[in-house]
């Protein structure tokens, strides 16, 4: 769990949920993912659209519109309808003309105007977003406009008139940048004639040709956008060529043993290279020149290398074998279970590992304390349970003949002798068992401190209750070990309190006192690993209960926990399985906080005012649930 997030700033989760359905809805695409960073553009190797920080900064309702407006322009327009190989040409020629900055920044907001006008004709819904966009950027453009000239930033200034320009809202050009006008106003006249990237790119070309050198460039960045780096597919002769060195001379390597190993320099990043990036002891050119360097070239490993820190790293020797089923089943014994992406589990779950604990044999201090638990709940279990039982005896004494509804019997004279007839019976006889089955999550995370005792006492009537009558269950405490997760792998513990198939035997119920406070929460991930064992089961009814008390919060996941717990839910629920959150709230708890509850599990959430109140608010919910499978 988290503490102190008062002074936290985040993107609204559910916002972003709904953003992403609709990235993914115009992009037709399910890969499709959404994120928010300084600027908004559409990446095609991260397959990732982003929104803009400043939409967030508004404390306008309309900055909604102004985030759909960029979910339209990059999900729907930059992926149907811009030529990312006109891009990548006037990207690549303007890095030996002035202004780059500038040519950049009004290429992409020319390309924006275009594809404004093109969303807005195929899709007309539209409008009204791109309608607000002009709204909240005519007054940033106007303000930013005043500040620019003030500094003599002529070219900031200039591009900030273009836009007002463009909306129909056109500002007096300082004398710096006066002559200017007229290429403005071809460019309003001419971009809405464009109909393709390269007619955009000459647009563009043609405005940059008419800055002078001594205007400078642009200090801010309002825009941008990236290239693609995939190349068209080329044939197997091309592509040979292409990765033979550009220089075909050699250079002889003499004196190959003279060479003293810490005068050796191993540079990432070499003047040939042009691509940036995560390239930590990369050696591969394209360029260069050809060595005599052939098979006795390498050099001797040392155990110090950073390089074959992978290999060295792991305390076991290896003999090649990436895996085998030995592993397998060591890894099966010891209670491991395979990550969250071998389950096809959310990619924030992908280095996230199960592992299954069981409990340890209650001492005889766990079975007196839970002795006195269970004299204190027993009051309202024994309520419960003869409640349930009465509705199982009522059912199986009601008379199943001469009923307002159900079949029609052959006895039909009674519709005209009986003012009010009974003509209906049902077939079928009562059920005396209950087909369902439950299964209890119980979030040990470090804020559970002072609410593990009450949270107990809940847990012990859970299954008090459902032993009573007869109904298997489970109860099972999770949390992820925070020391061990790391960006390889992220630890999570199932402590198995009480197990399906021993839920009815006698003596289980000591286990629950073995829940403790431990780490953190990843919520989402627990769900599903719970909801897997419990697809499993033969029961016709599958619940599945949440006890926690706040948001998941773990290792690189505090950001998109809580939409993956959401995903977790309805991905569950589509399954058959009826998800249940129960929220243990305290006198500390913020109204945000409840509200994500509700706004995760929806309607089938549960908030309990505070922890003394657990058991009280256990009884009703389980008496509802089970009266629905009654058929009451």
């Amino acid at each position: 769990m988290k503490f102190l997030n008062f002074m936290e700033k985040r993107i609204d989760p559910f916002l972003k949920i709904e953003l992403t359905d609709l990235a993914k809805t115009l992009a037709s695409s399910e890969d499709l993912k959404v994120d928010f960073a300084f600027h908004s553009y559409y990446r095609k190797e991260e397959d990732t659209v982003t929104v803009s920080h400043y939409w967030t900064r508004l404390l306008d309702e309309s900055k909604k519109d102004g985030m759909k407006s960029d979910i339209y322009l990059r999900a729907f327009g930059n992926l149907h309808f811009t030529d990312y190989q006109a891009v990548s040409h006037y990207l690549s020629e303007i890095d030996t003309m002035n202004a780059p900055s500038f040519r950049k920044q009004i290429f992409c907001f020319l390309e924006d105007m275009r594809l404004e006008k093109v969303s807005c004709e195929k899709r007309p819904g539209m409008i009204v977003a791109f309608q607000a966009r002009h709204d909240l950027f005519h007054r940033r453009f106007r303000e930013r406009f005043s500040y620019h000239k003030s500094k003599n930033e002529w070219l900031d200034a200039l591009f900030c008139a273009f836009y007002l320009q463009f909306i129909g809202k056109p500002i007096a050009l300082p004398q710096p940048i006066a002559h200017l006008k007229p290429i403005m106003r071809k460019a309003v006249s001419e971009c809405p004639k464009a109909e393709h990237t390269a007619d955009i790119r000459d647009l563009a070309i043609l405005i940059g040709n008419e800055i002078n050198k001594e205007l400078g460039d642009m200090e801010a960045s309002y825009l941008t956008m990236y290239e693609s780096l995939s190349e068209p597919e080329a044939d197997e002769a091309s592509m040979e060529e292409k990765n033979e060195l550009i220089s075909d001379s050699s250079k002889q390597v003499e004196d190959k043993e003279d060479k003293e190993a810490h005068k050796e320099k191993m540079p990432s990043w070499h003047q040939e290279q042009e691509q940036e990036g995560d390239n930590f002891l990369q050696f591969d050119l394209d360029e260069g020149q050809k060595t005599d360097l052939i098979g006795e070239g390498e050099r001797k490993s040392e155990s110090g290398d950073q390089a074959l820190a992978s290999v060295q790293g792991a305390s076991k020797d290896s003999e090649g074998n990436q895996f085998d089923e030995n592993q397998m089943e060591t890894s099966k014994s010891e209670g491991a279970v395979p990550s969250g992406e071998d389950y096809g589990y959310a990619e924030v779950n992908r280095n996230a590992k199960a592992i299954i604990k069981g409990v340890k044999k209650p001492n005889p201090a766990d079975q007196q304390a839970y002795k006195n638990l269970k004299a204190k709940i027993q009051p309202v279990q024994k309520s419960l349970q003869q409640s349930i039982q009465k509705t199982i005896e009522q059912k199986q004494i009601a008379p199943r003949t001469d009923l307002h509804f159900g079949r029609l019997n052959k006895k039909l004279l009674r519709i005209v002798t009986d003012d009010n007839p009974r003509l209906f019976y049902k077939k079928q006889e009562p059920s005396t068992e209950l087909d369902v089955v439950f299964s209890l999550l119980v979030d040990c995370s470090a804020s559970m401190y002072d609410k593990m005792e009450e949270t107990q006492a809940g847990i012990a009537l859970f299954h008090e209750s459902l032993l009573s009558l007869g109904v298997p269950h489970a109860v099972t405490g999770f949390w992820e070990d925070a020391l061990s997760a790391d960006d390889n792998e992220q630890p999570n513990i199932f402590l198995e309190v009480i197990k399906y198939e021993k839920s009815l035997l006698p003596g289980q119920g000591a286990n629950i006192l073995q829940l403790h406070p431990e780490e953190d929460n990843r919520d989402g991930f627990a769900i599903r690993t719970a909801a897997k064992e419990l697809l499993a089961r033969p029961e016709k009814h599958k619940i599945l209960l949440v006890f926690t008390d706040g948001e998941p919060s773990a290792f690189d996941y505090s950001e998109n926990g809580i939409v993956d717990t959401q995903e977790a839910v309805l991905d569950i629920r589509k399954k058959g399985i009826e998800v249940i959150g129960v929220f243990l709230s305290n006198e500390y708890t913020q109204d945000s906080e409840k509200e994500t509850m509700q706004n995760i599990y929806g309607r089938q959430s549960l908030i309990i005012p505070t922890v003394e109140e657990i058991p009280s608010y256990i009884t009703p919910l389980l008496k509802k649930l089970l009266y629905r499978f009654l058929g009451v």
